[in-house]
């Protein structure tokens, strides 16, 4: 713990300093008799004395929370000496914003008293950072000196992406081997019904139609449709952003993602990620609560890494991109780049989602409205409709998701589409 002057006192001291050399400037004996008997408190402060004792403990209610949630902060503080004044400051991450107390206190301790401060904030974004750090400052009775110390925060607190629910998703074309919810056109033992074909040798009994049987005076047995999972890989742009946390297109798309990852593991797929960015940095596909945490993980620490560099997803495993697996990729569209990346998957084979957050929505909210802007946002607008437009003619599978909207309704319009190309075909 550090000791120090108190500013309003150096303020003082000053003033007595001007007088004094005033007066032995300009031979006024006035100004000095005033100005010597104001220094005595000063020679009071400065004499030696022992640190304030004191004792802190900080206590969180979560370490684990996600985003919109709240945190109660309990902070315990015993002392064994007489303290006047003891201010206590705990700083917060920018996204937070305090609903209940404050972030700040003042108290006065006798000997052996203990007080505890409470407040909640809550977590409006996306991040890890480490409460319980403390500045602490000690006043004197006199007000002339004051002790300072710094108190580390130990807990690590994580606020993850929240997990919104989704009913309808992209549905991929292809599937695995492994049992899931997805329709399988070979038969097998599931529960979707099929075809009605006669009776053969090693059939069992409970797959007897006998509402066909009776009226057909024959043994038939229904055929049902294998129920199959598949391979979904989320591939998320880190090249660029526009907008302000946590509000920015990347914190959308890490909200998409996040809600793309828990829809899928609750049908029993394997969802993997990848960050394209200035790195390239990847979950492996699996299924299970245990990786939608890994994925929230990822998700959690992804920023922005801006590179000249062009990445080649060649580099990728095939374990982490399988050949059968479903690419959903999730970008406001400010880089080329990422674009590029997508088409090298289709020319591939890959069966390519492209859920595009519009960054024209992102840039309205975090810009002042003016005629100039709103100009410049129109002409952006149609540029990215006919870049849109483009990628549709090329056959990929667009879904633009304005954030102003739910994400259900933009991926409702992407299920209606595959349904009518299913009937139609």
């Amino acid at each position: 713990m550090s000791s120090r002057i108190a500013p309003a006192a150096l303020s003082s001291l000053t003033l007595i300093g001007v007088a004094l050399f005033l007066g032995f400037l300009s031979g006024r004996p006035e100004l000095i008799v005033v100005a010597v008997p104001l220094c005595l408190p000063f020679l009071w402060a400065v004499r030696p004395m022992g640190c304030p004792d004191y004792r802190l403990s900080h206590t969180v209610s979560s370490t684990r929370l996600f985003e919109g949630e709240r945190l109660a902060v309990t902070v315990r503080l015993t002392s064994s000496s007489h303290i006047p004044a003891i201010e206590l400051l705990e700083p917060l991450p920018p996204s937070a914003r305090v609903v209940s107390g404050a972030n700040r206190a003042v108290f006065t301790l006798r000997p052996g008293q203990e007080t505890r401060w409470h407040y909640e904030f809550e977590c409006r974004g996306r991040s890890r950072f480490t409460p319980g750090t403390l500045y602490v400052r000690v006043w004197e009775g006199s007000g002339l000196r004051l002790y300072e110390a710094y108190h580390p925060g130990t807990t690590a607190v994580a606020v993850y992406p929240r997990v919104a629910p989704l009913r309808h998703v992209p549905r991929p074309r292809r599937t695995q081997t492994s049992a899931g919810d997805y329709v399988s056109p070979a038969f097998g033992e599931g529960l979707e019904p099929g075809e009605i074909r006669p009776f053969a040798p090693g059939d069992r009994v409970r797959h007897v139609n006998w509402r066909a049987s009776l009226r057909l005076g024959k043994l038939y047995v229904t055929q049902h449709h294998l129920e199959r999972n598949a391979d979904i890989v989320l591939m998320l742009d880190t090249l660029a952003q526009v907008g302000t946390p946590p509000a920015s297109s990347l914190d959308l798309c890490v909200g998409a993602a996040s809600a793309l990852a828990g829809a899928y593991l609750a049908r029993k797929d394997r969802v993997g990620l990848i960050e394209y960015g200035g790195i390239l940095r990847w979950v492996r596909p699996a299924s299970g609560r245990p990786q939608l945490e890994r994925i929230l993980n990822a998700l959690l620490d992804a920023q922005v890494m801006f590179s000249y560099v062009t990445r080649d997803l060649a580099m990728v495993p095939p374990r982490v991109l399988p050949s059968h697996a479903l690419v959903i990729g999730l970008s406001p569209l400010l880089d080329s780049r990422f674009l590029t990346a997508l088409g090298d998957l289709v020319n591939r084979g890959f069966d390519v989602v492209l859920l595009s957050v519009s960054p024209i929505d992102v840039t309205r909210m975090s810009l002042a409205c003016s005629p100039v802007e709103e100009l410049a946002c129109r002409l952006w607008s149609l540029e990215r409709q006919a870049q849109l437009a483009d990628l549709r003619r090329q056959g990929l599978r667009v879904v633009e998701w304005h954030p102003d909207h739910p994400l259900e309704l933009a991926l409702e319009g992407l299920s209606r589409n595959w349904r009518r190309r299913r009937v139609a075909a």
